[in-house]
Parts: C-alpha cells; sequence; structure tokens
C-alpha cells in the first residue's frame, strides 16, 4: 500500500479532533502503536476486526461505521463476511455473488443496494 488511505484519513483525523494520542488509542484497540500508525499511514492493511472495536471503544454509529467499512473495503480491496449461523442458501447466495459482483454496473450496484436497504 504505502499510501494514505481514506480509512487511514478517518482514523488519524478523528484521533486528532478529540484529542487522542496514538499511544492511547492503539492501547485501547489492543494493538502496538506502530501497528496502528501503519494502519493510518496504508503500510499494513487494516485488521479483520478494527472497525468493530472502533464502534464499540468510540461509540461510532451507524453512519460512521458504515464510512468506516466503506473505507475499509476500498483499503483492503477485500472484505471478510462472517457468515456464522447463517443458512446454506445464505452461504451459496453470497458466495455466488461475490463471484461475480464485478459485472454488475454502478446503477446496476446502487439499485440493489437501495433495494436491499429498503427491505430492512
Amino acid at each position: 500500500m504505502n499510501a494514505l488511505t481514506e480509512y487511514g484519513k478517518i482514523l488519524r483525523h478523528y484521533r486528532i479532533d478529540n484529542q487522542i494520542l496514538l499511544a492511547k488509542m492503539a492501547e485501547d484497540l489492543k494493538l502496538s502503536p506502530a501497528y496502528l500508525s501503519s494502519i493510518e499511514t496504508g503500510i499494513r492493511s487494516i485488521p479483520v476486526d478494527l472497525t468493530e472495536k472502533l464502534c464499540q471503544k468510540y461509540g461510532f454509529g451507524e453512519e460512521m461505521k458504515t464510512t468506516l467499512l466503506k473505507a475499509e473495503a476500498e483499503t483492503n480491496k477485500a472484505l471478510t463476511i462472517d457468515l456464522t449461523g447463517a443458512s446454506p442458501e445464505a452461504i451459496d447466495a453470497t458466495v455466488m455473488f461475490a463471484r461475480v459482483i464485478k459485472n454488475y454496473s454502478v446503477k446496476e450496484l446502487r439499485e440493489l443496494c437501495e433495494k436491499i436497504y429498503n427491505n430492512n
């Protein structure tokens, strides 16, 4: 990576705006300060559970969580989905969709997201 990422920018701005030292945030998240710094600067990838830890520790709402998850997906270019307890059909649908998502247009994906959002 080695480039400031959107996730890193959000994390650093939040930390600085709230006067949280890097060492303190790292301690709160059970990371080393060097590792947290490398996430902020885009040197290291984002751990799978970091966004969830941030939301729990700092009380982020759904909007901030969504923003972080989008930035995380863009930064890592990969997404881990916890399918624990999901039905075999849900798992199949998830895997099939993951294989073909690149074939959808932006318009089609936005329409699908809107449809899913409105059904929940």
